[in-house]
């Protein structure tokens, strides 16, 4: 099971907890204010199962405590990786402008489109390198291929952090006796 699937179940039976909690809770309050009649037995096994669905909820709301901080700690792992990944890319696509400010400042011969990028990085280091590129005119020229492939231009269609924590297996289960259906004392 997917933790977003499994988050939703998970609060669904924490929402059945709470409503046969508040539902008993009720009935034992109708009884102690004299609205309504019950047999001894009849309210003993109401306590009884007041009693056992509060444990039940205690233990659900225990658990949910723990399955978000893992849901949330999976979140921030998520987005460190896609902060340091886009870190990564910045910093490359830099270096690599860099490296056309260079050529272009030695006079070199770039592909139009790495002087865009370079433009469009910082319009003063185009300009930089291309008046430098002016007092180097004398001397031979290199050419050079782009730095850029093909591929760095794709946008990337990359998940946030919340779309990649909801798709990944979930390692926590919630206990049986809190997932049950009937809550009343045996």
């Amino acid at each position: 099971m997917k933790i977003g699937e499994a988050s939703r179940v998970y609060s669904a039976q924490m929402n059945k907890l709470f409503a046969q909690k508040r539902e008993l809770t009720a009935q034992k309050k109708a009884l102690e204010n004299g609205e309504i009649k019950m047999t001894d037995e009849q309210a003993d096994l109401l306590a009884k199962s007041l009693d056992r669905i509060e444990l039940q909820y205690e233990k659900a709301s225990e658990f949910m405590e723990g399955f978000n901080t893992y849901k949330n700690l999976l979140h921030d792992a998520e987005a460190s990786r896609q902060q340091r990944d886009a870190m990564a890319e910045k910093t490359e696509e830099e270096m690599k402008c860099m490296e056309i400010m260079r050529r272009i400042a030695r006079g070199d011969k770039v592909p139009p489109y790495d002087e865009q990028k370079l433009l469009d990085f910082n319009a003063e280091m185009y300009q930089m390198a291309k008046n430098m590129a002016m007092i180097a005119e004398n001397e031979k020229r290199k050419e050079h291929d782009s730095l850029w492939d093909e591929d760095d231009e794709k946008p990337a269609n990359e998940m946030t952090a919340d779309e990649v924590v909801d798709n990944t297996e979930c390692s926590m289960v919630m206990p049986a006796e809190i997932m049950a259906d009937d809550f009343s004392a045996e």
